[in-house]
């Protein structure tokens, strides 16, 4: 079973039952400080675990409706996969209603519910009025084709057909890509009592186990995850979609602040000029000038800057695909295709949002030709294209491929052939997989088997069964397996026994027993034929608890050990040299007795110590005797 991760945001006024409706479907009120509860008003975006179903997880996003609280607004919805759309039945669309859908349009929300709340407060006519807002809101816009669902929060009136909604919408809506590199907006910084510094928000892409060494940008400060939270419960990796809190050593924690962003090192660069794809909205009515100051939203970050216009000295309403630039007056990481919102800092208002053309933009002359300029590189090229098709979905067939990408065949064949004769692009198992995509499964499987050697030194490795299936969410299991056996081919990685290992790697002794686990050897050899248990032995030695089954493992996994019975083993020394013992004092067959006398141990030991030469193939048993092989 693939488990799937997704994001809901819940938007909406203020006082029009969001946190309500979020307690009413998971079971969590996401108003947790005490100025919240005191003012019965959402401040900070609140966070609750809502499993749908045993595929569906997903992580509810419950943002502050007033309009002063804009900016927390925009973080907690930033990244969704799905909204709700909330209005009280007994009130309508309102201001911060018509502002949140203009903010969630301009973000590229493309799924979502309309959810009407109190709808035990209102009569048959109450409810055509809302029902005519809601048309008139959202006409012409992607939310028109959103369903209507009347409920109460409190009642339950209506929940449960919203849940089904929900799992409707998402059972089919793609998943963020795990691949790439990893890339987390931080949304929040608290420290733990014993543990340090923790930082939480939602991972837009990739994916990040303990252990990694990240960079926190702006400001390139290296940090190293020691533990890894989702939902407050510890696990060993989180992925893009998935809610995660990150326990970091190292780094200057006192610079970070909301908008910084976790990241994988040498992927992502901090920039202050960025060129914009620009759209105005309805709700807009006023006018800015060239070069005015702006306020700045992408991901978490808030920034003010100027406005850059190359085709008009004056930006007016409701204009679509304005090519543009924003000077920030600080650095912040972003990415082509990044959603953003633009708002006037005074008086306080939203002038538009789109995407991020270019993150790394540079002075260009006013005129026609930086517009086109701009234009072509919003389009992009058919090379561009294919493989941006490629990242996002991991891998396609030819057929697959054609049918999305919408593009000439003649021009699909050209720039087919040249991104393979590159190696851009690559075909495995009849799919394309980009170059990029390779590479991330590569980085990720060594990563996790470096990860996997430190932490556990007494085991060979990893169960190749086990690879696949945690990577077979992001990319088709047939393709990670034909991976894993071109780099064993060439020795990259190597597979003993089904279980994968970097090929410099051999299990042995962690540094910090390994004196101690040498000692129980060591004590076994000395035993001889007559053995003590082995845990006593281990326990003796001081040694930790957790590592007993993998040490005894390791001895057996190495044939440094035989197993009698129950904890009892025999040093393969001792068992060596009886084998040989008896070879040189018995005939061609031999009786319990006759061993008994050459190797003078007790029948307790005797018995177990012959069946394993059975076992093993030296003898074979033939009624009351043993014969050599």
């Amino acid at each position: 079973m693939t488990i799937k991760f997704y994001t809901i945001g819940m938007a909406g006024h203020i006082d029009h039952g969001k946190t309500t409706l979020t307690k009413a479907l998971s079971g969590i009120d996401t108003d947790t400080l005490k100025e919240e509860k005191a003012r019965k008003i959402t401040i900070e975006p609140g966070f609750a675990p809502f499993p749908l179903t045993n595929e569906l997880h997903t992580s509810i996003v419950d943002v502050p409706g007033h309009e002063k609280l804009i900016r927390q607004m925009i973080a907690g919805v930033a990244g969704i996969d799905l909204v709700l759309l909330v209005i009280a039945g007994d009130e309508g669309v309102m201001p911060q209603t018509r502002e949140h859908f203009e903010i969630l349009s301009f973000l590229g929300i493309e799924k979502g519910i309309i959810v009407v709340t109190k709808s035990d407060m209102i009569d048959d006519e109450m409810r055509l009025l809302v029902e005519e807002d809601i048309i008139e809101l959202t006409n012409s816009s992607v939310f028109e084709n959103f369903p209507i669902h009347f409920v109460d929060s409190v009642s339950s009136a209506g929940i449960d057909e919203l849940k089904r909604e929900m799992i409707n919408l998402l059972k089919d809506t793609p998943v963020k890509s795990s691949q790439g590199a990893f890339r987390m907006p931080i949304d929040h910084i608290f420290s733990v009592k014993g543990q340090g510094t923790v930082v939480r928000g939602t991972v837009y892409e990739g994916q990040v186990q303990e252990g990694d060494e990240l960079v926190v940008q702006p400001g390139n400060d290296k940090v190293k995850v020691r533990k890894l939270q989702v939902h407050k419960q510890e696990v060993q990796a989180a992925r893009a979609g998935q809610r995660a809190a990150l326990n970091l050593s190292g780094g200057s924690k006192g610079d970070w602040k909301r908008g910084h962003v976790l990241v994988e090192p040498n992927v992502f660069s901090t920039t202050d000029t960025i060129d914009l794809v620009l759209s105005t909205g309805k709700g807009w009515q006023g006018k800015i000038k060239q070069r005015s100051l702006i306020k700045f939203y992408c991901g978490t970050s808030e920034v003010m800057g100027k406005l850059v216009l190359f085709d008009r000295n004056e930006l007016e309403n409701n204009e679509d695909h304005i090519y543009c630039q924003v000077r920030l007056e600080q650095e912040i990481v972003t990415k082509r295709g990044d959603r953003f919102i633009l708002r006037r800092p005074t008086p306080e208002e939203t002038i538009g949002g789109g995407e991020v053309l270019e993150p790394n933009g540079t002075v260009y002359k006013f005129g026609t030709e930086t517009i086109e300029r701009l234009k072509r590189k919003h389009e992009g090229t058919p090379s561009e294209r294919i493989l941006q098709l490629l990242n996002k979905e991991g891998s396609l067939t030819e057929l697959e491929l054609k049918r999305s990408i919408g593009m000439d065949e003649e021009v699909f064949q050209y720039t087919m052939e040249e991104l393979l004769r590159e190696g851009a692009v690559e075909q495995i198992q009849n799919y394309l997989v980009s170059d990029s995509t390779i590479q991330h499964i590569e980085s990720s499987i060594m990563n996790k088997l470096q990860n996997f050697h430190e932490e556990y030194r007494l085991r060979q490795g990893i169960p190749k069964a086990e690879i696949v299936q945690s990577l077979q969410s992001e990319i088709n299991p047939k393709i990670i397996n034909s991976l894993l056996e071109k780099w064993i081919g060439e020795s990259t990685i190597l597979i003993t026994d089904q279980f994968v290992h970097l090929s410099h790697f051999t299990p042995h002794y962690p540094e910090k027993w390994a004196k101690r686990m040498m000692n129980v050897l060591s004590l076994l050899e000395d035993a001889q034929l007559e053995p003590d248990d082995l845990r006593n032995l281990y326990n003796a030695q001081q040694l930790p608890e957790a590592l007993y089954q993998e040490f005894k493992y390791f001895l057996l996994r190495t044939d440094q050990v035989i197993m009698l019975f129950d904890e009892v083993f025999l040093s393969r020394k001792a068992f060596d040299s009886a084998v040989e013992q008896l070879r040189a004092h018995t005939d061609s067959s031999f009786t319990v007795q006759e061993a008994k006398a050459v190797l003078h141990a007790s029948r307790k030991f005797l018995i177990p110590i012959l069946e394993s030469m059975d076992s093993k193939g030296y003898t074979t048993r033939e009624t009351n005797a043993r014969k050599w092989v």
